[in-house]
């Protein structure tokens, strides 16, 4: 006889009234639902047993999902769930935990495609520490793969299902010679019947982030037994996506557990990836501008989008990052940490949309700040692929010189150009798509304005002056723009970058010497980089333009964002012996204002360059 099932509406233990149906498995079903005492909204997860189940198979599957909420209310880390409560009704246990709304990593890949090598590193960083501190309880999850493993709203990586976890000094809940878990991720000491150890975890760590970065797991023969006996005897197929990451795959793939790759050397290669990444990323906005082969007439030397950082998807994190955005997953320890802030998703949500409750919303904040630091690292990052120079830095933070509003732009004066990061580090929180000109389309010969509304590239001299209510800002390494009065500069401006900020608008102006070869060949290499690090990332447009005189110029425009979708417009170009890109980012709903819009096309027109 089938026993009585939830149903929408029902009230567990005078507490959690179940909502709707997140997902269903061969054990069960996981709910939305809302904890009237504390007005919160989780995850219950609800054991179903059918008709024909005797006995002993009930008591196996009661212990086996309390076990996994005993295994999972142990681990003390972030990307482990938290596990409030456990009721039973109807003779049978019902798991009570936190809801992290996302999609699992396996759905992320079958929606989105592979994830690039950093992200994929950042992944393994926190499905390592989760892995380290299960470990140090003597817990191995045992069914580690992308199905498992949950990329919250957030960008934060959540390892879920502890359910067939074998725990040290419990006794066994699974049939005499039965093998749990999925075939393409068994490590093969398990497929040979061996007792297994931490290692294999780490091999199933392996075989997940190979399928994340391949599409497809690394032995997959259709049926399980074929599979089981490709994990055992034969050689690992090449990972063709893995770059930098093909090592640790190679290391923790290896079919001697003994010759494995261990946690701490897992860890510090992955590390090593993301932070190498990241510092191509920063040293790339600050002083990676190739030199520009030939020298043109002054009033047409063109100067070299920045060559922008090839990858810095943290955010969060994906991504990354947290997802896509862009995780500070390298940071993660195998250390068991606080769980407070801890999210288990069952939900799945194809956007990123923010997050409702404190915990998200916080890790949301840092997504998108690593987002934002990718994105500025776009900007001008493309400077440095020639001949090694370095980037001409301004002096001291301060002592710009602004003139009175409605003033002719001073002349150009001292060395750098003003530079707000090239790269996509601007804040998550705007993104910066072309507006509308706010005056008309500039002379013949100006690049006209794409369909999102996106400045007009003008082939015309700029402005002798600027609007009423804006000033002139001269920077100390010579350059000179235009601004409202109500975009002020912030504080995160730095030597080779300045940032102003106000009415939600974002500009951050980078500048390098000697410039890259080409500002749209730039934005092309660095786009996957961004995409990878960007919820919801869209393409606008990617084209080079003529900006005024400047002939090596590219404008790159497009959306992102969880919850608020942002806009984002870089432009990157040559001018002398310098790399420019003007990085603008906003609410994608306030872009086409009146106020935002005259602010970026003033900019644009008024812009001169240091001598």
């Amino acid at each position: 006889m089938t026993q009585p099932q939830g149903s929408s509406g029902r009230l567990l233990a005078d507490r959690y009234r179940l909502e709707s149906v997140l997902g269903s498995g061969g054990m069960g079903t996981v709910w939305k639902a809302e904890d009237e005492m504390l007005g919160r909204t989780v995850a219950v997860k609800e054991l179903r047993m059918h008709g024909g189940v005797d006995e002993d198979e009930r008591h196996r599957l009661i212990v086996r999902t309390l076990r996994e909420a005993k295994a999972t209310a142990r681990i003390r880390h972030t990307a482990a769930v938290t596990v409030f409560d456990v009721v039973e009704e109807d003779d049978r246990p019902w798991i009570v935990m936190e809801l992290v709304d996302g999609r699992s990593l396996a759905e992320v890949v079958k929606e989105d495609g592979p994830v690039t090598p950093v992200r994929a590193a950042e992944i393994g960083l926190e499905l390592l520490g989760v892995l380290g501190a299960a470990h140090a309880q003597g817990i191995l999850h045992r069914d580690v793969k992308p199905s498992n493993v949950l990329i919250g709203e957030d960008g934060r990586v959540v390892l879920t299902d502890f359910g067939i976890a074998s725990v040290e000094g419990d006794t066994s809940v699974t049939s005499t010679g039965m093998l749990v878990g999925a075939p393409s991720y068994i490590s093969p000491e398990r497929a040979r019947g061996q007792k297994p150890g931490p290692p294999a975890d780490l091999w199933s760590l392996g075989g997940t982030l190979y399928a994340a970065l391949e599409g497809k797991p690394p032995y997959d023969r259709g049926s399980a037994l074929a599979t089981l006996t490709a994990v055992m005897t034969e050689e690992l197929p090449p990972p063709a996506g893995a770059g930098p990451l093909l090592p640790v795959i190679q290391g923790l793939l290896e079919k001697d557990p003994a010759k494995r790759l261990d946690a701490s050397q897992t860890r510090s290669m992955l590390k090593r990836v993301v932070a190498e990444a990241t510092a191509r990323a920063e040293s790339t906005t600050q002083a990676e501008l190739v030199t520009q082969a030939q020298a043109e007439p002054a009033a047409e030397q063109t100067a070299k989008v920045a060559k922008v950082a090839k990858q810095r998807p943290r955010v969060p994190g994906l991504s990354t990052v947290r997802v896509g955005a862009a995780v500070a997953a390298s940071e993660q320890s195998a250390d068991p940490v606080d769980p407070g802030a801890q999210e288990t998703s069952w939900s799945r949500s194809p956007t990123l949309a923010a997050a409702g409750r404190w915990p998200r919303r916080r890790w949301l904040l840092a997504v998108l700040a690593l987002v934002v630091a990718v994105l500025l690292v776009f900007g001008v990052v493309w400077l440095a692929q020639g001949d090694g120079g370095t980037a001409h830095r301004a002096g001291a933070g301060g002592g710009a010189s602004v003139a009175a509003s409605g003033a002719g732009a001073p002349p150009a004066s001292g060395s750098a150009a003003a530079s707000a990061s090239v790269s996509p580090s601007a804040p998550a929180s705007a993104s910066a798509a072309g507006a509308p000109p706010a005056s008309p389309a500039a002379s013949a010969g100006a690049a006209s304005a794409g369909a999102s509304g996106s400045p007009a590239a003008s082939g015309s001299p700029a402005p002798s002056g600027p609007p009423a209510g804006y000033r002139t800002y001269q920077d100390p390494s010579g350059f000179t723009v235009s601004l409202p009065g109500w975009l002020a500069e912030d504080s995160s401006s730095k030597a080779g970058s300045r940032v102003f900020t106000g009415h939600g608008l974002r500009l951050q102006l980078d500048w390098i010497s000697p410039p890259g070869p080409s500002a749209l060949g730039a934005w092309k290499d660095e786009e996957p980089a961004v995409r990878g690090a960007s919820a919801n990332y869209q393409l606008v447009r990617m084209e080079a333009i003529t900006y005024r005189q400047w002939t090596n110029a590219a404008d790159w425009e497009w959306t992102f964002g969880s919850g608020v979708t942002k806009r984002s417009l870089n432009r990157g170009f040559v001018a002398g012996s310098h790399g420019y890109a003007l990085y603008w980012t906003a609410n994608d709903s306030d872009w086409n204002t009146p106020e935002l819009s005259q602010a970026r096309q003033t900019a644009f027109d008024s812009f001169q360059p240091a001598p």
